[in-house]
């Protein structure tokens, strides 16, 4: 089994990201764009991490902050630095990849980083569809309930995480 590194994603990065999150995502409309995700990474670089096995990307976590207590569908398109939450907006692993713990791996290595490199925020907030409520349950999110939030055509669920 190759080593995995988890660091910050760079702009030479922003390519494989995008492929990534196409190729994650089952419904088109669930899927953030290159330029949603160059606006991320722009706009908030320390909440952007990706696993990678030597030079290629395996793994993202992408997150932006927000002044709100839930993820809403204005959350996912803007960065409001001093907002109490980190809104999770992605989490992929490439799809052989999966079932290996790269997720949990990567969950719980941003919740670390936000604890350390983030100031002020109250909450980890993300929606996430009802066969990911354990790993993020795993990874000491708190199940909320129904979601609000409307992207794609499934159903959300709120998840919540206290700092």
């Amino acid at each position: 089994m190759t080593e995995s590194e988890i660091r910050l994603v760079r702009h030479s990065d922003l390519e494989q990201a995008n492929l990534l999150e196409k190729a994650s995502y089952a419904d088109p409309a669930e899927v953030a764009g290159f330029d949603l995700l160059k606006y991320r990474l722009e706009e908030a670089p320390e909440l952007f991490l990706g696993c990678f096995e030597e030079d290629r990307l395996i793994g993202l976590v992408s997150a932006t902050r927000y002044h709100g207590s839930r993820l809403t569908e204005e959350s996912v398109k803007v960065h409001i630095p001093q907002g109490a939450s980190v809104c999770i907006h992605s989490v992929v692993v490439h799809e052989k990849k999966r079932r290996q713990g790269i997720g949990l791996r990567m969950v719980r290595h941003f919740i670390q980083h936000v604890k350390e490199c983030q100031r002020d925020v109250f909450r980890i907030l993300l929606v996430c569809h009802a066969q990911y409520i354990p790993l993020y349950t795993r990874a000491g999110f708190t199940f909320v309930g129904n979601s609000d939030y409307k992207q794609g055509s499934s159903k959300w669920f709120d998840m919540e995480m206290s700092l």
